[in-house]
């Protein structure tokens, strides 16, 4: 009992260190930026781990991941909070009782997840106050950033494979 608890502590600190070096390394100015995009690193982290571990510690990082994205972005603090930790308990939930977890699911996940958030963002703070030419934000800075963050989703879904097994086998957690 205490050596799975410890096993799990160490899991979730490997995970949480992970958010936050990746959270660094995506509000770093200039560094991964491929023509002014930037993308979106601390989402498929935070789907991948909901597919791996579940709704409960996937709706957990979800919500670590959406403060962290709120801190740093131009949305009302919170939206992206509760967007990803509604996604991540939504996304734990199917792969326990509907799907299995997969690299093409995690993709599809993130997609999900990261449209409803730019579109959200794109009518709510731009189609609603009449923007000019408000299709070149999306399609210049949007559409390419969830392409990005989606090359970046099976690195990240294979980070989390990795450590997941590495703890269930060595204690069955």
């Amino acid at each position: 009992m205490i050596r799975e608890t410890k096993l799990r502590i160490q899991k979730m600190s490997i995970y949480g260190l992970t958010l936050l070096l990746l959270y660094i390394l995506q509000t770093t100015p200039g560094f991964l930026t491929f023509w002014g995009i930037k993308p979106l690193l601390v989402l498929p982290l935070a789907v991948s781990i909901a597919m791996m571990e579940g709704e409960l510690v996937g709706g957990l990082f979800g919500l670590a991941a959406g403060i962290l994205c709120d801190t740093s972005g131009i949305t009302i603090f919170g939206i992206n909070s509760l967007l990803y930790m509604g996604a991540c308990v939504c996304i734990g939930l199917l792969v326990i009782y509907y799907m299995q977890a997969s690299r093409l699911n995690s993709l599809i996940f993130t997609g999900v997840v990261l449209g409803i958030r730019e579109l959200f963002e794109f009518f709510f703070y731009y189609v609603m106050w009449g923007y000019e030419d408000m299709r070149l934000i999306l399609l210049k800075h949007m559409l390419p950033m969830i392409v990005l963050t989606l090359v970046v989703t099976p690195l990240l879904y294979w980070f989390v494979c990795q450590v997941h097994g590495y703890f269930r086998r060595k204690g069955n957690i």
